[in-house]
């Protein structure tokens, strides 16, 4: 196994790179992030991912990395590295390219001929059980709680996107919950509409939320019924795949420490035995999961 490879993590204005040991799960060097315009041509949007992945390799002190990982949002193919984003404002001049037939030539130079692909929460996954939270599991299952509801389910640090196990894809965030979907009930929108239906005030973010815990019994209440029905959600999914651990990730597990006891008070009651952890790596997961897809 060759032992260093580039992870890259793509999102809509921004690129973020490094070259990261594969034994280890650590980066070498520090992390650089650079702006993209989403907007703009193909070339320039790929010279700028082509850019920061140069400066990256040249910031690790090492001459050539020749595998490259992306993290990259979806719809997207990512066996054969064509994105499928239209329609959202943001990429639609790379719609059915081909990113490694495209950023082959730009990246010569610096020894980079290998590139493989995957969804953003699944590299999140990847990335807490090579180098995170999740580094001494086997059977890890990880849930990115923001804008959406992410996931990913890794066994031995490979990822598990099909069989009984899993959900179709290892993707939760469509499974049904309550009078919708998980998306619904577990996202961002989720707990504005959430803290809305108890108060009739709507608030921006689950930010704000949290930020009024301790002086506001709906805040309170609100995260009380968050964490009993997270794990009356996860409890069977953990169950099925037969996890060692739930890692959770993204904005709203930053709240943990308000949702946590009454997700772990359910798990108890039902006689769910698995590890719950935040995210160790935080932005940095995606980056290190991403380059390890190349273990």
């Amino acid at each position: 196994m060759e032992r260093y490879a580039v992870g890259a993590d793509i999102g809509g204005s921004h690129i973020c790179s490094a070259v990261v040991d594969l034994t280890t799960g650590e980066i070498c060097g520090e992390p650089l992030s650079g702006k993209v315009d989403c907007d703009a041509g193909a070339g320039e949007i790929l010279g700028a991912w082509a850019d920061n992945i140069r400066q990256s390799i040249a910031a690790s002190g090492l001459k050539a990395v020749r595998r490259v990982g992306f993290a990259f949002p979806g719809p997207f193919d990512y066996e054969h590295g064509v994105s499928l984003i239209r329609g959202v404002n943001k990429f639609e001049r790379i719609y059915g390219l081909d990113i490694s037939e495209s950023l082959f030539p730009l990246l010569l130079r610096s020894g980079a001929e290998e590139f493989r692909y995957v969804n953003d929460a699944s590299a999140f996954a990847l990335g807490e059980c090579l180098g995170g939270a999740a580094c001494d599991a086997r059977r890890v299952v990880a849930l990115t709680l923001g804008t959406g509801v992410g996931s990913g389910f890794v066994s031995d640090r490979k990822l598990v996107t099909s069989g009984d196990e899993v959900p179709a894809d290892g993707w939760v965030y469509c499974l049904p919950f309550g009078d919708g979907i998980v998306d619904e009930a577990f996202s961002t929108r989720g707990i504005i509409r959430r803290y809305e239906e108890l108060t009739g005030e709507t608030l921006t973010g689950a930010r704000e939320v949290a930020a009024r815990y301790d002086a506001d019994p709906a805040a309170r209440r609100l995260f009380d019924v968050y964490g009993e029905e997270l794990a009356q959600f996860a409890g069977p999914v953990l169950t099925r795949f037969n996890a060692d651990v739930l890692v959770l990730g993204g904005n709203i597990s930053r709240a943990y420490p308000l949702f946590g006891p009454a997700l772990e008070r359910r798990f108890a009651a039902d006689g769910i035995r698995v590890a719950v952890r935040t995210s160790a790596l935080l932005d940095h997961a995606a980056m290190i999961g991403a380059a390890s897809l190349f273990l």
